[in-house]
């Protein structure tokens, strides 16, 4: 049986893919250290998690990039030149296998993130509210305009899932996401939750399931 693919998270951290014996890297974003005034930039978050997969794909590892909100952003440019097929045409071993864009930003070359909208944790539970907004660092508003230059959904299968109560990447916003790979004619695998932004937190092993599923299919 081949090994699993490695998980990289961008960003966040999920314990049920550990559960499910998976090894998952969460790469820090230089725009979430807390600098106050903001001294970073979407640049430099693509850069850190483009190092990170450097490093794991040049290691012979098959790897599962998962993307969550302004993730789906930074992690599209940053897999650029490390798909899979790309590196067998080159003979090499190793690649990026699949992307999921949790309620993430798909974006063309050229698009940025749009403003946030209010209540991205507006369904959880009174005491999982608390501890996301313990857990959210003040971020680099000039992040939000940094424009993707690579479309890896084109190069790369994928996943979305798409959030009808998210308040934070309202749904009219994802099905822009959406209409990104279906207008170009690329295939792109879509799951529907009714739920919020925060979905991985109410529905973490059918989010996990869903990871599974994919790697099955790579």
């Amino acid at each position: 049986m081949p090994d699993k693919p490695v998980i990289v998270l961008v960003p966040g951290a999920w314990s049920a893919l550990e559960a499910r014996s998976f090894t998952v890297h969460v790469p820090s974003l230089p725009t979430n250290n807390g600098a106050r005034p903001p001294n970073s930039s979407y640049e430099a978050d693509v850069s850190a998690v483009g190092t990170v997969l450097s490093s794991l794909v040049n290691a012979g590892k098959d790897v599962f990039v998962l993307m969550h909100s302004y993730g789906g952003a930074v992690g599209t440019d940053a897999v650029r030149g490390l798909a899979r097929r790309d590196r067998e045409a080159g003979g090499l071993p190793g690649g990026v296998v699949h992307m999921l864009f949790l309620a993430g930003y798909l974006l063309a070359r050229g698009q940025s993130v749009w403003d946030a909208v209010w209540g991205m944790y507006h369904d959880l539970d009174p005491e999982d509210q608390e501890e996301q907004k313990c857990l959210v660092m003040p971020n680099a508003l000039a992040c939000t305009y940094g424009e993707v230059a690579y479309e890896a959904w084109r190069d790369i299968p994928s996943t979305y899932v798409r959030t009808t109560a998210d308040r934070w990447v309202p749904p009219v916003y994802q099905d822009i996401c959406v209409a990104n790979a279906r207008d170009a004619g690329v295939p792109l695998s879509v799951e529907v939750f009714h739920y919020g932004h925060s979905v991985y937190m109410k529905y973490p092993n059918e989010m996990a399931d869903l990871v599974v599923k994919a790697t099955e299919s790579t």
